[in-house]
């Protein structure tokens, strides 16, 4: 076979994600695996997908076999979820800023978008069986959507104690709104290669300049977008600064109340040399009239 319009996409894909993937990876490594990186865990998915996915596409270039064909389609189907997780994960970091939604919220949406993530995989196995859209995979898609919807509303509630926020929360909100219309193109696109018979939007062989218009290139953009956040607005650390301050201040106090001498002993000193310098002055005045 030769080098074809599709292996290219899947070259420029190799550019992109590589590099994503080391950042991603980076970023992981400076902010820790906690809750304020959890997005960055499913940016280092997503890349790992369009990475194997897009050696899957070149290595069909001398070997077309179908675990290949079947590997490189089901890497291709699987997507809308991680980047809307990484999505909600910027937007919990900016709530935390403010607190003004529950936690409870960003974790429902969470566990919708894997479990939709679960019956994509499932769902995949099953179409490359079948050559077909399964109900798993439309239900998958379904919840991913839903995903979506819940994610837009907390972006536009969030939006309203924008000026409430930090500098940098402010500038992560904003990111989202950047993020938001290529993710409904990611997900429109998803809808129609699901729901519609159109064949350009084929899940099994879709047109490459769709493809690459309504989905490489929005992910790749997306992808650019949440790392440059991670690494221009890293987490706040001030709370455990002023923690800090607050026990050095404290030991000073305690260093200070040891090395001072208590408050009654300092009055009651004076009091007795105020004493002595009263009755010193009382002598003196009999001294003095004695001599008169």
């Amino acid at each position: 076979m030769t080098f074809s319009y599709q292996d290219g996409i899947a070259l420029l894909q190799l550019i992109a994600f590589v590099p994503c993937l080391f950042l991603a990876i980076l970023l992981c490594y400076q902010q820790g695996m906690k809750a304020v990186a959890s997005c960055w865990r499913f940016l280092i998915i997503l890349a790992c997908l369009r990475i194997s996915g897009a050696v899957c596409q070149l290595i069909t270039i001398s070997d077309d076999s179908t675990d290949v064909i079947t590997t490189k389609i089901t890497c291709d189907l699987l997507g809308i979820a991680p980047l809307t997780l990484a999505a909600v994960g910027l937007l919990q970091r900016v709530n935390t800023s403010i607190n003004k939604l529950s936690k409870w919220i960003f974790i429902f949406v969470s566990i919708v978008s894997l479990v939709g993530l679960a019956l994509g995989v499932a769902g995949a196995v099953k179409a490359l069986d079948s050559y077909t859209i399964p109900r798993m995979l439309q239900a998958a898609l379904g919840l991913f959507v839903g995903c979506l919807g819940l994610m837009l509303a907390i972006l536009g509630y969030l939006t309203i104690y924008r000026n409430e926020m930090p500098r940098n929360e402010k500038i992560i909100l904003y990111s989202v709104y950047a993020c938001a219309p290529l993710l409904i193109v990611r997900t429109v696109y998803g809808c129609l290669g699901d729901y519609t018979k159109i064949a350009r939007f084929n899940l099994f062989e879709p047109n490459p300049t769709v493809n690459l218009c309504m989905g490489v290139l929005e992910e790749i953009f997306l992808m650019i977008i949440c790392l440059s956040v991670g690494f221009y607005c890293p987490p706040s650390k001030e709370p455990q600064l002023e923690a800090a301050d607050m026990t050095n201040s404290d030991e000073t106090n305690i260093v200070e109340k040891r090395s001072s001498p208590p408050s009654n002993t300092r009055s009651d000193a004076v009091d007795t040399m105020n004493k002595e310098k009263i009755a010193e002055e009382g002598r003196m005045g009999t001294s003095t009239a004695e001599v008169l």
